[in-house]
């Protein structure tokens, strides 16, 4: 299956724009995770190795890479022009028709509707235009404010992975909540 991810998805307050390795996205989203590296730390474990402008433009080199092989799209998340975080739909699973949405916002940001936007306006991209089936979200158990998220735009809870990874920051195995969202489920 070769998925075509648009360049740019609209929600009614938000835009997502497809991230592309130039340098000038890769300051915006440096300089976004550098001034919160304390909101960020907790829940990405790749916050602690984005230490100059150029690891980020390695990662969306990478993401580049892997969206050529229809495996992982990236969006840069846009409030009234200005970069404020990313959402990613990855891991997708051509012959079950699945993948999984991830995403990060800056801190002030946060809990004004935002990444709830952001998910909502993904995933009417994967339902309607893609064709997938199932959407997961994953996060930290400790994380109230991702699985709040995923709840309010009505992903179903399937349960604890009982200190499935390693946190970093927390020096200690976590548990992830793992939430899905079927076709048939989709408004």
């Amino acid at each position: 299956m070769d998925l075509k991810f648009k360049d740019t998805l609209e929600g009614e307050r938000i835009v997502l724009k497809k991230s592309v390795p130039t340098m000038e996205l890769a300051t915006k989203v440096f300089e976004a995770v550098d001034a919160d590296r304390e909101h960020l730390q907790p829940w990405f474990p790749w916050v602690t190795p984005t230490k100059r402008v150029e690891d980020s433009l390695k990662y969306l080199f990478s993401v580049e890479d892997e969206g050529k092989k229809s495996k992982k799209v990236e969006y840069g998340i846009y409030i009234d022009g200005e970069y404020a975080g990313n959402i990613g739909f990855f891991g997708i699973d051509d012959k079950n028709k699945s993948g999984e949405i991830g995403y990060w916002i800056s801190s002030r940001f946060v809990r004004k509707g935002y990444i709830t936007e952001a998910i909502k306006t993904l995933e009417r991209e994967v339902f309607e235009n893609l064709g997938l089936n199932r959407i997961v979200i994953k996060c930290d158990e400790r994380n109230e404010a991702s699985f709040g998220v995923a709840k309010k735009c009505g992903y179903q809870f399937e349960g604890k992975l009982r200190e499935d990874s390693h946190s970093e920051h927390f020096g200690d195995l976590r548990n992830t909540m793992l939430f899905s969202k079927l076709k048939s489920e989709y408004k």
